[in-house]
């Protein structure tokens, strides 16, 4: 069974009466695409690069690298992965990013954080269905200036949907966009909907109406949410899309198949 195969087959299996939309694996040119936030103090590395190997993903955006993390991604995935682009976060320790991609690619633009929190970043790949622009964000946690995720998850969303702003207008207009990793946000909020409303859509929830892809363990309980999120403006059809529930992090993978419409 090939991977692309075993995807929906996963797909179907892992959500069961959650699932949406019947997931398919497209038989002409598609592009399979992943976003993962490693949490660059987490330990595996070694699980990291195991579930983007087994993915099969074209394209991969990762969050929270580090110069380590980069050294030993490339050393683990080089064979699969020839491009593999890692840049360093302008204003915070952990806060790297990184494109993998089987495609060849080229920047389209780098935006440094002005709010203090993280950078974006915009590369263009030439895929099976043509060129494809991919936004790579990782937007401000839900914490307030003097450090209280209480009150951060009420006051920080318009900071949030600022950020996509910024990064959104950097784009080139005319190209096929994908928007994915760590919003830090849930999917109805100000930021997903504003992307709503610039005529993208939400890849996971058509397929998955509940998995979370960011767990954190506390002595009272278990927090869940869904906070990474792949977009995709209308040149595309989505075919499948899924949280992978491994690795060592924090955060899930979540992945999705698209095809040019």
């Amino acid at each position: 069974m090939n991977r692309l195969v075993l995807f929906v087959v996963s797909l179907g299996l892992l959500c069961g009466c959650r699932t949406t939309r019947t997931a398919t694996a497209p038989t002409g040119p598609h592009v399979h695409v992943l976003t993962y936030n490693v949490n660059y103090g987490g330990a595996r590395p070694d699980l990291a690069a195991e579930i983007i190997r087994q993915s099969g993903a074209d394209i991969v955006c990762l969050q929270e690298t580090t110069p380590q993390w980069e050294e030993y991604l490339r050393q683990a995935l080089g064979r699969e992965y020839p491009l593999a682009e890692f840049r360093e976060s302008t204003n915070r320790m952990g806060g790297g990013s990184a494109f993998l991609a089987k495609v060849p690619g080229r920047d389209v633009a780098f935006v440094p954080t002005d709010s203090g929190w993280f950078d974006g970043w915009i590369m263009k790949f030439e895929t099976a269905i043509g060129s494809v622009q991919v936004i790579n964000v990782h937007l401000r946690p839900p914490y307030s200036d003097s450090g209280s995720f209480v009150s951060g998850y009420f006051t920080t969303g318009g900071e949030r949907q600022r950020e996509m702003e910024r990064f959104y207008e950097a784009r080139e207009p005319q190209l096929p966009t994908l928007v994915l990793g760590d919003f830090n946000d849930r999917e109805h909020s100000a930021v997903t909907r504003w992307l709503q409303g610039n005529g993208m859509t939400n890849a996971l929830p058509q397929f998955d109406a509940y998995s979370p892809t960011w767990k954190w363990e506390t002595s009272v309980v278990t927090l869940k949410r869904r906070m990474d999120h792949i977009f995709y403006s209308s040149d595309f059809d989505c075919a499948a899309a899924r949280v992978i529930p491994a690795g060592a992090s924090d955060h899930f993978p979540v992945e999705a198949i698209l095809t040019k419409k």
